[in-house]
Parts: C-alpha cells; structure tokens; sequence
C-alpha cells in the first residue's frame, strides 16, 4: 500500500475511534448536520438493543429486524428536525410504540412465557407491576373451564410434565397439549390491555444491561 494510502486508512481508523468516544449528545449534533458516520455510530450502539428488546416480546425475527430498520431511517429522514434531549430515551419511546403497533395491528401474540419471566425475574423494583401482572394472570386462570384450568395449574404451579398430568388425571398426552395451547391463547388474549407496561419493563430491562 502506498505511503499516503496508508496515511489515510489510518486517519481514517483514527476518525472513527474518535467519534465511538463521543457522548450521544455530541453525535446528534453532527446527525443534525447530515455526518452519516454519527448515525453509523449510533446506529451500531443502539440497534441489537432495540431489537432484542422488540424480540423479547414476540419471536419474530424478521418483523423485529424491521422496526428497528424503519426506526432508525425515520431518525436519519428527521435528522434536521431533532429535538432530543436524551436519545436513549426517545428511541426506547419509539421502538415501544412501533412494537405496540405492530402487535395490535397485526394481531400478533405476546409470548406468556416471556410475561411470566418478567414477573420471576424483572420486576424485583417495581412490587406494583409485579402484583398487578401476578393479578391478571390468576384472574384469567380462574376463568378458565374447569378442566383446562385444572390441566394448566398443574402444569404451570406444580410444574409436572404432560405425561405426568395425563397419567394422574387418566387422560391423553394430546389431551395435555391441547388444553394448554387453549389456556395460553385465552391468558395472552387477556393481557392485551396490559401490552404497554410489559413492553415498558422489557424495554428498562434491555437497556438496564
């Protein structure tokens, strides 16, 4: 490589080091600006978060990779209009409201093993969200027929397998399975309501990391 070749990657490699250390605040100003490598930079600190966040809701790999995508090309077309304080903040905001979109729009699920992690797991500080969750998760069991709830307490309270349930309750494995999936779909169609407080605690968790 010749010598001002050189020179110039290591500018370059230099550049870019300089710009990984400034703080949001600063790369937003050049984002302003029209600097496409501040919004690399951001877009390279803030985008696997956002879409674990998004993922962690509902498994869809390709629908989370494009509302990330779709969020940050909304930051780059409104590069000149930007008004944030603190970007952390707007884009959890964002990917928040995109997330609930799709879900009430699509018609998509929740995944309840997910919602019952954050109730083991995440809500430690947050006693309230906890109970209330713990709440509406024992209010819509009890709802369930009878036999369903029965099938589905012993297997999300007792934790015994299909086969153990299908034996003491002299009934089929495929019996098992199908009252679960029933108990699950109507336990996700009961927390619908609850979407924006759920995504709001996966979304602290993620960036809480």
């Amino acid at each position: 490589m010749p010598y001002q070749s050189v020179n110039r990657f290591t500018a370059a490699m230099h550049h870019d080091k300089e710009y990984q250390m400034w703080p949001d605040a600063r790369l937003l100003e050049q984002l302003r600006l029209d600097d496409r490598k501040a919004f690399e930079i951001l877009y390279h600190k803030y985008s696997s978060k956002l879409f674990y966040a998004a993922y962690n809701l509902f498994r869809d790999k390709d629908v989370c990779e494009d509302l990330v995508q779709e969020l940050f090309i909304d930051l780059w077309t409104k590069r000149n209009q930007l008004n944030i304080t603190s970007l952390e903040a707007y884009l959890k905001v964002a990917i928040r409201h995109r997330v609930l979109f799709y879900l009430r729009t699509k018609k998509a699920s929740v995944d309840l093993a997910v919602i019952e992690t954050l109730v083991e797991k995440y809500s430690a500080d947050s006693k309230l969200f906890q109970d209330d969750i713990a709440h509406l998760l024992e209010d819509g069991v009890a709802q369930l027929p009878e036999k369903c709830r029965q099938i589905f307490t012993l297997s999300r309270k007792e934790y015994l397998s299909n086969k153990e349930i299908a034996t003491r309750l002299n009934i089929s494995i495929k019996t098992v399975e199908n009252q679960i999936t029933i108990a699950l779909r109507y336990l996700r169609t009961g927390l619908t309501d609850y979407l924006p407080s759920v995504v709001a605690l996966v979304l602290l968790h993620m960036f809480g990391k």
